[in-house]
């Protein structure tokens, strides 16, 4: 009992100083160093700097739901102001050691945050001589409900992308739900895409369920048709399924043709007789024409299995058609094989 109320001791007092070690600010050079506290929020902190005259940067920590590495490991120092691409960077040698905890930096000039920046916790920061504030006890909920707000409503799509990202990294209960409303219909198409994105990669099942939700009931198919790319990103088992379902079902003609295109790229030989299917029966003439192409883009050898045989038995010339000229496109022996026998008849 001794034993393991020490271990539970030092596994409290280890958890204790990771949370220490994680709200400690980097090493920060040629700056205006002053520290304070966020525990009463986030916002009146950055309201405080945005009525100073100078530029100012900002920075807290944040913990990661994924291990987080930023950019190569050999550039030691991040210059924060400046050009400094052709500086000699004081480089370490050692591996990619990724982090549990980012460090989110925040520029503030003219009463407006203008830059995001996300940095290793270990890189030391040049500030170019700036004031730097650095922020203890940044709440996660905090950090998202910032960076949402600049989301939704900056127009730099760099500082919106980087917001969104910077959103994908928490590990909170509240990062899924903040990206699932940035997917909102009430935000503009290139905001949803990029919320979207994130969702998929970052985020596992749940990420893959709220997308699957996007997939059948948005009514937007220019937004459907960017989450079947989204779809090729997720480890879910149901990421497939759910594209070969919109291939088959969705009512946009270009959704069917770009779910086609990703599931031939993503489900190999699993996915040849839905498309031979598609090639065969779907509505829109074009879609039965990309789904011969789907076919084309099959791994190996079963592209020209899957060629030959539409080419043989299809019902539609146009379709044999269009599968002859991408036999012709193939470098497999079968392919010149079949269409010199084809030139012989």
């Amino acid at each position: 009992m001794r034993h393991l109320t020490c271990t539970f001791i030092f596994g409290t007092l280890l958890s204790a100083s990771s949370v220490i070690i994680a709200q400690q600010p980097p090493s920060i050079v040629h700056a205006q160093l002053s520290t304070a506290s966020a525990s009463n929020g986030l916002e009146p902190q950055l309201e405080r700097m945005k009525h100073t005259d100078a530029p100012t940067w900002v920075g807290y920590s944040i913990p990661v739901a994924e291990d987080f590495h930023s950019g190569s490991q050999s550039d030691h120092i991040a210059y924060l102001e400046g050009d400094h691409a052709g500086d000699s960077y004081n480089t370490i040698d050692k591996e990619n050691t990724p982090f549990d905890h980012a460090v989110v930096l925040l520029r503030i000039a003219s009463g407006h945050i203008e830059n995001i920046r996300l940095e290793n916790p270990d890189r030391q920061l040049d500030a170019g001589g700036l004031h730097f504030l650095w922020l203890n006890g940044v709440a996660p909920t905090d950090s998202i409900h910032t960076l949402q707000t600049i989301a939704l409503k900056d127009d730099s799509n760099h500082l919106r992308d980087t917001a969104i990202f910077a959103i994908s990294l928490h590990q909170s209960p509240e990062t899924i739900p903040a990206l699932i409303s940035l997917t909102s219909p009430n935000n503009d198409l290139a905001l949803r895409e990029k919320a979207a994105f994130w969702l998929t990669n970052r985020h596992g099942h749940e990420g893959f369920a709220a997308i699957q939700h996007l997939a059948r009931t948005d009514t937007d198919p220019k937004f459907r048709e960017k989450l079947c790319f989204d779809l090729t990103l997720s480890k879910d088992s149901g990421a497939l399924n759910e594209l070969i379902r919109m291939a088959h079902s969705d009512t946009s003609p270009q959704v069917r043709k770009q779910a086609q295109f990703w599931m031939a790229n993503i489900g190999g030989k699993k996915v040849a007789g839905d498309l031979r299917d598609l090639a065969e029966n779907d509505p829109d003439n074009a879609v039965r024409k990309s789904a011969v192409f789907a076919l084309s883009r099959l791994p190996g050898n079963e592209a020209a299995t899957q060629l030959i045989q539409v080419a043989s038995s299809s019902k539609e010339p146009s379709i044999r058609k269009q599968a002859v000229f991408w036999l012709g496109q193939s470098n497999d022996p079968r392919a010149l094989d079949y269409l010199t026998k084809l030139l012989a008849q």
